[in-house]
């Protein structure tokens, strides 16, 4: 652990040394932050889930869910290039743009700098005590763990909307925490599967799951996705339909141009792809096929972040928005691998054990 977090430590210093040299920098940084904070923030709700009801999933996949959770606190510390650089990332930070329009100068006391810290400061450390709490408990703690989901239902609208829908103040829309939690969630339950797939047939002493628990996290995937579905489509109707201009030409931006063809792949890829894919069941008990619709899944987590964020700033995509993430994303798998080696490994289950949850 101390390794892990001096390797932060390090990674932090120079990310804001980059950050503050380089706007673009400091853009892909924060989509590689949120990337990879949401996969943990996904694993983390479903270790809530695990605490609260009894499940055979839960008692496989825990070591998984534990230290993916565990994460949370190293990740916090990622947050402090984006805390050193904001003028470089959220216009309004210049007082001017700001009062430019009515509507900006009523957020004015709301999008102020220390007030947006502050906020950060708060949602990063509770999450980060509630996941420590919760992936070191010895025994099952339901109430802690409801007291977890309400704390993360309560402050993902406020994450969102500070870390992301404030990149174009314009924009708001009560839906979007929701938007982004039902993606953590697809993102985090399918490093879970792909992880669990990796594991699968590995040496001697690689645990055994039988078909009906990959079903279940087949299952567990798919309802995920309904979720994020169900929620991406109605913040969507409810803004288009309201034909406010300032809500509706947030997605104007995303739906026209090469933007509109991302878009569509979202539609495709992120949905109804995976959708028609969960529905058969031979692929939910395939590890390798389950596994190839996870990553599917969390690449297309990963270019809806980029949809979202991209497009809010002047500067266009650049090889920087896949290369930080990318490198973000090998420390994380480099510190989820040494925290799962500490915490446990997988949990083998008899053949003919096909209850469910």
């Amino acid at each position: 652990m101390r390794l892990m977090l001096g390797a932060t430590l390090i990674l932090t210093t120079l990310a804001a040394a980059a950050g503050q040299a380089s706007p673009a920098f400091l853009r892909a940084w924060l989509i590689a932050w949120l990337l990879w904070l949401g996969v943990a923030l996904g694993a983390f709700s479903f270790l809530c889930l695990a605490h609260l009801v009894r499940s055979r999933w839960g008692v496989v996949v825990g070591p998984l869910l534990r230290a993916a959770a565990s994460t949370i606190p190293l990740l916090a510390l990622l947050f402090l290039p984006i805390a050193l650089g904001l003028h470089h990332l959220y216009p309004w930070m210049d007082t001017a743009w700001l009062m430019a329009g009515p509507l900006r100068a009523a957020k004015a006391a709301y999008l102020d700098a220390s007030f947006f810290l502050a906020r950060a400061v708060v949602i990063l450390v509770a999450w980060s005590v509630l996941a420590w709490r919760l992936a070191h408990a010895r025994r099952p703690r339901p109430g802690l763990a409801a007291l977890a989901l309400v704390v993360y239902f309560l402050t993902i609208t406020l994450a969102a909307v500070d870390w992301v829908l404030s990149l174009d103040p314009d924009m708001s829309t009560s839906a979007f925490g929701l938007a982004v939690l039902t993606g953590q969630a697809v993102a985090g339950w399918s490093v879970v599967v792909i992880a669990v797939a990796l594991v699968l047939g590995r040496g001697s002493h690689a645990p055994l799951i039988p078909p009906a628990r990959l079903q279940e996290l087949g299952t567990l995937l798919f309802v995920a996705l309904m979720l994020w579905g169900y929620i991406a489509f109605t913040q969507f109707l409810l803004v288009w339909g309201a034909d406010l201009p300032r809500e509706a030409q947030w997605y104007v931006r995303r739906i026209r141009g090469d933007w509109g063809v991302v878009a569509w792949a979202l539609v495709g890829l992120h949905f109804a792809v995976p959708f028609i894919a969960l529905l058969m069941r031979p692929i939910k008990r395939d590890a390798a096929r389950l596994a190839g619709v996870a990553g599917l899944l969390l690449l297309m987590h990963a270019v809806e972040l980029v949809w979202f964020i991209v497009p809010s700033r002047p500067q266009p995509l650049g090889w920087l928005d896949v290369a930080v993430p990318l490198g973000v994303g090998a420390w994380w798998v480099l510190a989820f691998r040494r925290l799962l080696a500490a915490g446990g490994s997988l949990v083998a289950l008899p053949a003919e054990d096909i209850d469910h949850v």
